[in-house]
């Protein structure tokens, strides 16, 4: 009787405490989902507000953010990807900048071992192909040949489609880098009369390009105007101009639309801009990422054009700089697809 008896109380504890342990393991399995963006700095401005974007949307979800930042190191970015996968026990969602188009590859390997979504911006080689890979929601970019060859417009006219101009590149194996610096030379072989006298690779950096520009201004003096692949870039060379008495005489052009580059239009030591709004690039890239770790989005019949595609950007100069620079007054991150301009091959 006593075995018994020992026995019914056993089975009884077993009942109680098996559900105790379901529950924990339901808990488990329901933790927050991480949401992360790994870009290359918080330093540029552009780059500081993919943080606010990812912070705005992860109060809207009640879910904790992550940045990590590489500072311009595709290793780090990959290990730091990787060690936050380990961390969460891979849930997490990425919006991931690629610090340079190559390490693409890597973390789209890493991501689908890992059964990780996410979503790139910008960075990407022009063979790779989102749809060959199942966690890689979508890549999408601003058209930088268009961007590069509307600042380039722009800054001619200012001088009358006559003269010498330097121009400062991005980060060389970036393919935004590339494309720009494409737009720039269509608008140059548009107008034979002007002509570019020199040009260097600042890397995206404020500092670099300060550096580079009084270089080239030494060796050409009679330049008429500065085009620059981002507005850091931009505001690196007007530095060097202020230094040398010719802010306002040579103009720059950038694009990303930062707060000083807007404030350089109005002073009319900048030409254009093209704003591309990172706040938004880092909420609706996690919120694409978090809507497929839901099932609120099948990938695999995801149609391509929303796999990789060419996002709206705004152009801007003189005419419309005092509107763009009230900003957006709040951001949509449930249509997921409504920047959408046209597909990427």
């Amino acid at each position: 009787m006593k075995k018994r008896g020992l026995l019914i109380i056993a089975l009884a504890m077993l009942v109680l405490v098996t559900p105790l342990f379901a529950q924990g393991g339901k808990e488990a399995a329901a933790s927050p989902t991480t949401l992360s963006i790994a870009i290359r700095t918080l330093t540029n401005p552009y780059q500081a507000n993919y943080k606010v974007g990812a912070d705005m949307l992860g109060k809207l979800e009640g879910l904790p953010v992550v940045t990590l930042t590489c500072e311009g190191s595709s290793e780090k970015q990959l290990n730091d990807v990787r060690a936050l996968v380990a961390k969460t026990n891979g849930n997490v969602v990425f919006m991931i900048d690629p610090n340079e188009s190559p390490n693409v590859i890597p973390l789209a390997r890493e991501l689908d071992a890992a059964g990780v979504y996410w979503v790139s911006w910008w960075n990407k080689p022009e063979d790779v192909k989102v749809w060959n890979y199942k966690n890689w929601v979508s890549h999408i970019s601003f058209d930088g040949i268009s961007a590069g060859e509307f600042t380039a417009e722009t800054l001619f006219k200012s001088f009358g489609y006559e003269g010498k101009i330097i121009a400062l590149q991005g980060l060389l194996s970036n393919s935004i880098a590339q494309d720009r610096f494409v737009g720039l030379q269509n608008i140059l072989k548009k107008h034979p009369k002007v002509q570019m006298v020199a040009f260097e690779a600042a890397d995206w950096d404020r500092t670099i390009a300060y550096e580079k520009t009084r270089n080239m201004l030494v060796a050409h003096p009679d330049i008429k105007g500065i085009w620059a692949a981002n507005d850091n870039m931009a505001l690196g060379a007007l530095e060097a101009l202020r230094a040398v008495g010719r802010a306002g005489q040579v103009l720059v052009t950038g694009v990303d639309g930062t707060t000083e580059i807007y404030e350089a239009i109005k002073k009319g030591e900048a030409a254009a801009t093209v704003y591309n709004d990172s706040t938004y690039q880092a909420g609706i890239g996690l919120a694409i990422a978090l809507a497929a770790k839901n099932g609120e989005l099948d990938v695999a019949k995801m149609p391509k054009e929303q796999r990789q595609f060419f996002a709206e950007a705004t152009n801007v100069d003189i005419n419309n700089v005092d509107e763009i620079m009230k900003g957006a007054s709040s951001y949509d991150f449930e249509n997921l697809f409504a920047s959408f301009s046209r597909p990427m091959n």
